[in-house]
């Protein structure tokens, strides 16, 4: 495969990468959180806008093929303690854990901390330093959840193209900060995030089929197109990141069922397109945990059979208020005559 023949080549010419620990945001309640990352080689990724559509491809396949490390020893630092984990065969740990909540007057509702390696896990090459971490902890002010879909619901990625030709260009050869999200999203998740009388801060949950090899790719995206922060959840590596294997919908009713199992206190609006399952999915929620499923709102990316299948699904479904739309200002209409957001000066 040319990854791996890139992967070979990178090796032979270029020195040994140092080890860094590359955490994903975790989310909690009050008795437990979860947290999530990786252990890698550092690949030395630009990070900032570029120009040049050979350096995009060089970093993108840089990520694609990343070099795990197994059996790394690894703490993190949070809240005043240390929880202690070891990352597995493909370089992932987790860590799932009851713990001491922070205080109720906790003002922000995310957490800091640090995770760092405990032991050198490549003796004779200097790891990275400890890297950030961040956890959502929903604040008492939040009235209702978020979960929403990424590719052709948050981010273009043009999953319906021909062939994929236009989400393989847009995946190999542009950085986030030529990606370009959905018309009207950034501007609806912030009035979401804001809830119907603009004070709330509800959380926001992005779930997607896409590998974790892209996780620092989507949080620039989000960062410079301003869309709310929240946890993101993708799956370990595989090649469906072009083509989808078996298991995509296990990855994200278990990432659903995770989220509204450790908030059981607050509804969700959900968020995706009729490029996906992502209404069968949604409904799925409906009928599991009745009652907490405010609304779903299906963005039609093109005039194809799952779309006219989908939007007959959601015209007889009785489970919830359970829309297919065109623009997010069908959206956003419909959002306001419900108190989901508020109403515009």
């Amino acid at each position: 495969m040319p990854i791996r023949i890139f992967a070979r080549i990178r090796r032979r010419f270029f020195p040994p990468d140092p080890p860094v620990v590359v955490p994903y945001r975790g989310f909690a309640n009050a008795e437990r959180f979860f947290l999530k990352g990786r252990a890698l080689e550092f690949e030395g990724i630009f990070l900032e806008k570029s120009k040049s559509r050979l350096r995009n491809l060089l970093d993108n396949l840089r990520r694609i093929e990343s070099d795990e490390i197994p059996g790394a020893k690894i703490v993190l630092q949070i809240l005043d303690k240390e929880h202690h984990t070891e990352s597995d065969k493909e370089g992932y740990f987790t860590l799932s854990l009851t713990w001491q909540s922070p205080p109720s007057d906790q003002e922000s509702h995310w957490l800091t901390g640090v995770v760092r390696f405990s032991e050198n896990p490549k003796p004779g090459i200097q790891p990275k330093e400890s890297s950030p971490v961040e956890i959502l902890y929903p604040s008492p002010k939040a009235s209702f959840g978020i979960i929403s879909d990424v590719d052709d619901t948050v981010l273009q990625t043009f999953v319906t193209s021909t062939f994929k030709l236009k989400m393989l260009y847009a995946t190999l050869f542009e950085d986030s900060h030529h990606r370009l999200p959905m018309e009207g999203m950034p501007e609806l998740l912030q009035a979401l995030e804001a809830g119907g009388d603009g004070q709330r801060l509800n959380p926001i949950f992005y779930v997607s089929d896409s590998p974790w090899n892209l996780y620092d790719m989507l949080t620039q995206f989000m960062q410079f197109h301003e869309l709310p922060k929240g946890p993101i959840l993708l799956q370990d590596y595989a090649v469906q990141m072009l083509w989808p294997r078996k298991g995509q919908a296990v990855h994200k009713l278990e990432a659903f069922r995770q989220i509204m199992e450790m908030y059981p206190h607050l509804s969700f609006v959900m968020l995706g397109d009729t490029a996906s399952m992502d209404a069968d999915y949604y409904l799925k929620m409906a009928e599991e945990f009745p009652g907490r499923v405010l609304a779903i709102y299906i963005r039609q990316t093109r005039n194809t059979a799952n779309a006219r299948r989908i939007a007959k699904l959601l015209k007889v479904q009785t489970l919830t208020h359970a829309l297919v739309v065109k623009s997010s200002g069908e959206m956003r209409a419909d959002m306001r005559e419900r108190g989901l957001i508020a109403n515009e000066n």
